[in-house]
């Protein structure tokens, strides 16, 4: 991502971060006779994307350097080590000072994993996908369709790049191999309101991809519901086996993974449609939720940012 910065106010900032490493570490050497092993401190439920040609992600956990045993011949090494680090650093940075534009990086480079995504060629999981592989993810899209990439295609109205396409049925497959060592694990699968099966497609179905997802060791899960604004108003006397059937995906992924480690994304109807399908309108006085904000909930909540819910469509318009 490129970002306009402003010369003046970043020069002074990086003096006083180069001074104050020089300072720290100095007076380290002067008292102690030693450097201290430095500490680095990840969030327990974050992924982060990798900083080089690959886009598999994995989760980070834990901390690193802490309790080290320090050897001042090694520490010293190391001392020169990040300050060469940090001259080179600060070497690309004026580059890109000189051109008026910065480039900011990941905090954390991954190594394995890729990120799931369930109905990955619908219309939310199109630009679930699209989201992800703008940040530098690796995503596998697994739907019964065999023509997952032109349809993604049709929906963004351009092809989508970076993505592995899987075909399999979710209600019958062995899901084992395609949710081996994933970081993460969505879930757009769904059966539109009135539609065919729509309790098991809404609930039998997601109920065995959270099961699966659990047994594969996946550590988080991510599930697009209905709002509850809709599911305990007068919808529930029309669309009973629709809401049933969310209700029980619910139930699996909280049993599976806890409000912890899993996200329920619950818009209450969503603006727009793949092209040439024509969906019922919402209940009158409720604003749909866009698209790309959906998108974005189901996102925050697959890299660790969002766990429990996020009820309703002011909810995940606000993040």
């Amino acid at each position: 991502m490129m970002r306009i910065v402003n010369v003046h106010a970043l020069l002074p900032i990086l003096l006083l971060v180069l001074s104050a490493v020089h300072l720290a570490s100095g007076f380290s050497l002067q008292n102690n006779g030693l450097l201290r092993g430095h500490h680095t401190s990840r969030s327990s439920t974050s992924i982060h994307p990798t900083t080089s040609t690959s886009t598999n992600v994995r989760m980070s956990n834990g901390d690193e350097g802490e309790g080290r045993p320090c050897n001042f011949a090694s520490s010293v090494d190391e001392l020169i080590d990040r300050r060469s680090a940090i001259m080179t650093g600060l070497a690309g940075v004026a580059a890109a000072v000189s051109t008026g534009t910065a480039v900011v990086r990941p905090a954390h480079a991954a190594e394995d994993g890729k990120i799931v995504v369930f109905g990955g060629s619908g219309y939310v999981g199109s630009h679930v996908a699209q989201l992800l592989t703008s940040k530098g993810y690796s995503v596998v899209s697994v739907s019964r369709s065999s023509d997952q990439a032109d349809k993604i295609a049709k929906i963004l109205g351009k092809p989508l790049s970076g993505i592995d396409y899987v075909s399999l049925d979710a209600s019958t497959d062995d899901l084992g191999n395609v949710l081996k060592d994933a970081a993460a694990v969505v879930s757009c699968v769904g059966v539109a309101p009135g539609g065919a099966n729509q309790r098991a497609g809404n609930g039998a179905v997601n109920v065995r991809i959270a099961n699966a997802a659990k047994a594969a060791g996946n550590k988080r899960f991510v599930y697009i519901s209905v709002a509850s604004e809709l599911a305990n108003g007068p919808a529930k006397f029309l669309l009973g086996d629709y809401l049933k059937g969310k209700a029980e995906a619910e139930a699996a992924v909280i049993s599976d993974f806890g409000t912890d480690n899993s996200l329920i994304v619950k818009p209450a109807i969503i603006a727009g449609g793949p092209p040439g399908e024509i969906r019922p309108p919402g209940p009158p006085g409720v604003k749909p939720a866009a698209v790309e904000d959906v998108a974005k909930a189901v996102v925050a909540g697959a890299l660790g940012q969002k766990s429990g819910t996020i009820d309703g469509n002011a909810a995940i318009a606000t993040l």
